[in-house]
């Protein structure tokens, strides 16, 4: 299969002392598909700490039961060809371990018949499908929960892209419905962090070189970057409304900690080129990146990007891109590059334990808001009596999610809210003489 890589340009950022060299706790795992063109994979996910997925270029996606020990290969469509993008990875959204669609097109590179969306309910054992008819290519999808969504769909004139557009259900994908118009030889990418708030990197078809955002579950955007074609992104993400990250080549990474209102660099050299991102929360997470004729390694930050630690990969190729990183918690992620699948680990990959907590810290669940689970995460810089609790804005105990002796490490648990009313609740742990808390809200 042949690979799409959308198009970046620059921004030159001098190379800073900040960056440096660690041992690496990143391995190989076995890609069921093989190698080359055909085995190409896209977005990997995770929906429990040892449940995955990934899409597959082919139309395919892979599952794993076991942290990816082993990935099985699952087709939910046993009629038509498929092909996906697989650079950048935004073709998968799984809500939960049940819930999830992906997007993908009918068709070959060289002639693309139609836009096409697969729903499982029930982890991926049957998938319902929805052709689009209007829409030629499928390119994006994204949930936030059980009931809204939005995917992003092109529309061609021979092999020329001419326009896109971003569509909205309000249903689960019962009914799509027009949000938003890119215009002529425009397309975008989004990121939403509830039903109502979201970004996207946006341009024309080459130029991805605009960041804008939405209130209004994407009808309205707002440019909050983009003066000049030189800056060319390939990744967002937020973490929470006010803490996003936006990663592109040459260099190209920025952050903002109040919505987007505004934008400052914390990039490193500009020779390294950056096709995805993710963070856990406002101060912890990782890039895939590459410079020319080298393997791709990954960028780590625990301070918010004031400086960053490069974790080696096994991935060997100097052509290999980094299409998408997910970390379930600090110590247990995968990334995706090319045809490669690689799980970190703490455990095994880090020596003299630089990645062991060394203050109690509780984080803020994410997503939040959320409907109906969110994932709560904390760390423990020594063994003690874990007490971590859920409660009602009333103060009434709603759900215990820890109640036992914990070792040193970081720790994520999942809250599922189902059959709870909407509203703000709050969450409480207690580690020896350490207590904190937060609030997260429920918005369904």
């Amino acid at each position: 299969m042949k690979k799409v890589t959308l198009p970046v340009a620059m921004l030159v950022i001098g190379l800073t002392s900040n960056l440096l060299n660690a041992q690496s706790g990143w391995t190989l795992q076995t890609n069921p598909l093989g190698a080359g063109d055909s085995a190409m994979i896209g977005k990997v996910q995770f929906v429990s700490a040892n449940e995955g997925w990934i899409s597959a270029g082919n139309g395919k996606l892979l599952h794993t039961t076991n942290g990816g020990i082993n990935w099985l290969i699952v087709n939910p469509e046993p009629i038509d060809t498929l092909f996906s993008w697989s650079d950048p990875a935004v073709g998968m959204s799984f809500i939960n371990p049940s819930t999830g669609w992906i997007i993908r097109t009918k068709g070959s590179f060289s002639q693309w018949n139609g836009a096409v969306v697969y729903k499982t309910t029930n982890g991926g054992a049957d998938w319902s499908k929805q052709t689009l008819t209007d829409w030629k290519m499928g390119l994006s999808v994204q949930f936030i929960d059980a009931n809204n969504g939005w995917i992003t769909v092109w529309n061609v004139s021979g092999t020329n892209i001419t326009g896109g557009a971003l569509l909205r259900t309000t249903n689960g994908g019962t009914n799509w419905n027009l949000a938003y118009n890119f215009g002529p030889g425009k397309v975008g990418i989004p990121f939403f962090v509830n039903s109502l708030t979201g970004w996207m990197i946006a341009g024309g078809v080459d130029s991805l070189s605009l960041i804008k955002k939405t209130i209004d579950a994407g009808l309205n955007w707002t440019t909050q970057w983009g003066t000049t074609t030189q800056d060319i992104f390939n990744a967002i993400h937020f973490s929470d409304v006010n803490n996003g990250w936006a990663v592109g080549r040459n260099g190209l990474i920025l952050k903002t900690t109040n919505g987007g209102n505004s934008w400052a660099n914390t990039g490193i050299t500009s020779a390294y080129n950056s096709n995805t991102v993710f963070f856990l929360n406002a101060n912890t997470g990782w890039i895939g990146t590459a410079r020319d004729r080298e393997a791709p390694k990954v960028l780590y930050t625990t301070n918010g990007g004031s400086s960053w630690t490069i974790q080696n990969t096994p991935v060997s190729g100097p052509r290999d891109d980094i299409f998408s990183i997910f970390f379930w918690d600090i110590n247990n992620g995968w990334l995706v590059a090319d045809d490669r699948i690689c799980r970190y680990s703490s455990v095994t990959g880090i020596k003299d334990n630089v990645n062991l907590p060394i203050d109690f810290s509780l984080f803020q669940n994410y997503p939040n808001p959320f409907n109906p689970a969110t994932t709560i995460s904390f760390n423990l810089p020594s063994k003690s009596i874990v007490s971590l609790k859920v409660f009602d804005a009333l103060g009434r105990e709603v759900s215990i999610l820890v109640s036992e002796e914990l070792p040193r490490g970081t720790y994520s648990r999942q809250w599922d809210a189902a059959g709870l009313p909407s509203g703000v609740y709050f969450y409480r742990l207690q580690a020896g003489l350490f207590t904190e808390t937060k609030k997260l809200l429920l918005l369904r």
